[in-house]
């Protein structure tokens, strides 16, 4: 497992992250909290030393799983969490940017509830979010904390940035992070204070953040990119059956992306692009995590896992260093494919 520098800071973490979403239940059509516990732990025990979580995961769920699996590991951990996505403070906000969202009781049964999802990032909400985190996290400081979606009209970057480095200066947090953002909010942050991470997906298939300018950036500000969906929610593991049936609640069930055609089109590039990733030891899926490291060298990939077998096969990707010509060569295959996204 390679390591790296997150920021300008002093913190060095995996290069491969684990990603907890999944871990939630909640989008994913449910999950065993034993199991992710278990996940967690061999994660750690592979090398990964970097998770990262949010609080919007399973509404709470997802946090209170990795602060249990964390109780005896927590000092060998970088922990990156989120503010901003709230569900559970009334009264509602004026155009806070509302989103209506399904989700089942902490995904341990499928009756759907409805929540209200909103956006709120005014410095005494974003400080009692990072207080539940906290507490949920079972820690009192967490590494990074990254602003989960930044367009909430509501409040000024200045003032979020300003109580975000607040809390930094009293130890509750380490470094600061946005997610979600564009080329100005990047840079408005950027002007307000020291951002140190810059969450957004970035995959194979998916490279917006080389043509919206937040990829040029980072490199820019020496922010490390988060890389999240590295593999297309499964999608770039080679692994799909196209005629697969999702399970009710899990965000994959009536996306164009997975559908029989698309998943097929998909495999076949793969299938070629297999060539590249055995002369790195690779399965598919591996390279396509090492590929998006080769991509930046302050970058990290965010695999998510919900059973130990995930985080085994995501850590090995953490040892690879793909050469540009490999990097080329696969991409020629993806543009023959007509699978590229730049927009």
């Amino acid at each position: 497992m390679r390591y790296r520098q997150i920021g300008t800071t002093e913190i060095e973490a995996s290069v491969v992250a684990l990603g907890t979403w999944v871990m939630g239940g909640w989008m994913w059509g449910g999950c065993d909290d034993a199991v992710a516990e278990r996940a967690v732990q061999t994660a750690l025990d592979a090398g990964i030393t970097l998770i990262d979580t949010a609080p919007i995961y399973g509404f709470g769920r997802a946090e209170e799983t990795v602060g249990r699996a964390l109780q005896k590991r927590r000092d060998s951990v970088v922990l990156a969490s989120k503010c901003g996505l709230y569900w559970n403070y009334a009264p509602l906000p004026p155009n806070c940017g509302e989103l209506h969202c399904f989700a089942d009781d902490a995904g341990r049964t499928q009756t759907l509830e409805k929540y209200a999802v909103y956006r709120w990032l005014r410095p005494d909400v974003i400080r009692r979010g990072v207080e539940d985190s906290l507490r949920r996290l079972k820690t009192d400081y967490i590494d990074v904390m990254q602003v989960h979606h930044v367009s909430d009209h509501t409040t000024a970057i200045a003032d979020t940035m300003g109580e975000l480095e607040e809390m930094r200066r009293e130890g509750k947090i380490r470094a600061i992070g946005v997610s979600n953002a564009n080329r100005s909010q990047f840079d408005e942050y950027c002007a307000h204070g020291v951002l140190d991470v810059d969450q957004e997906r970035y995959s194979m298939l998916d490279r917006r953040i080389e043509t919206n300018g937040l990829l040029e950036g980072c490199k820019e500000k020496k922010v490390s990119l988060f890389a999240y969906s590295p593999l297309e929610n499964g999608l770039l593991t080679g692994k799909l059956d196209p005629s697969r049936v999702y399970n009710k609640g899990d965000l994959r069930l009536n996306s164009p992306k997975f559908t029989k055609e698309a998943v097929k089109r998909v495999n076949a590039a793969l299938e070629a692009i297999f060539e590249i990733a055995r002369r790195y030891n690779l399965e598919v899926g591996q390279f396509a995590a090492a590929w998006v490291l080769s991509r930046y060298e302050k970058a990290f990939v965010l695999c998510g896992a919900r059973t130990p077998e995930h985080a085994l096969f995501h850590a090995a990707a953490g040892d690879a260093v793909i050469s540009p010509e490999d990097a080329e060569e696969a991409d020629a295959i993806l543009r023959e494919f007509e699978l590229l996204a730049r927009k």
